[in-house]
């Protein structure tokens, strides 16, 4: 039988009643903000419970959405962990962004944003980070893409792609060990220790 996590649910009829303007919104309107709270849920459960543990119900429920608005968006869960994983990319991506507006040298400061971003939303980095490494299929072809993202916001020098993803693989990975260290080193500590990777040429 198959699983909640990749069992794929028909989507619900749409009733043309339901498509007319409720409240001043569209019908389109009104299916973003349930996309969006639903994404923002499916961040905020699994960022406690793990991608595991966070099943549809638990989902909706921190939605306040039911199951029905849940399959309209996503037909699986991994589909919506994949919008839950950018979502939290951004943010981070965000976060590099701003530290690198600051000022000074640019890989120093955007690996600051970066484990800073980390640091400040311990929850979600362990899940997005370390338990994203059980997962395959769409989730894997969605670190691929993030990983793309973190080397332009990261102003890597190399240029060969094996080079580019060894880089990347191991400022992702001294990330990984910070987070299991409880972030026993502070921030500054390990811009440092991750530095000499993104000066590679």
């Amino acid at each position: 039988m198959p699983s909640e996590k990749t069992k794929a649910a028909p989507k619900p009829p749409v009733n043309a009643l339901e498509k007319r303007r409720y409240s001043g919104q569209s019908f389109e309107d009104r299916l973003t903000e349930r996309r969006q709270k639903l994404i923002l849920a499916a961040v905020m459960v699994a960022g406690r419970v793990g991608l595991e543990a966070a099943s549809v119900a638990a989902i909706c429920a921190e939605a306040g959405l039911t199951a029905r608005y849940f399959y309209e968006s996503f037909p699986t869960r991994e589909a919506i962990f994949v919008e839950a994983y950018r979502a939290v990319q951004n943010e981070v991506l965000t976060r590099i962004g701003a530290a690198s507006a600051a000022g000074g040298d640019p890989a120093r400061r955007a690996l600051a944003g970066f484990f800073t971003a980390i640091q400040s939303r311990p929850d979600l980095a362990r899940v997005f980070l370390i338990d994203l490494d059980d997962h395959g299929g769409a989730m894997r072809l969605a670190s691929f893409e993030g990983a793309g993202k973190l080397r332009k916001a990261f102003g890597l020098k190399a240029t060969h792609p094996l080079m580019q993803a060894g880089i990347i693989g191991a400022i992702v990975d001294i990330a990984k060990r910070w987070i299991e260290s409880d972030f026993a080193e502070p921030v500054e500590k390990v811009v440092e220790i991750a530095l000499p990777f993104a000066r590679i040429k």
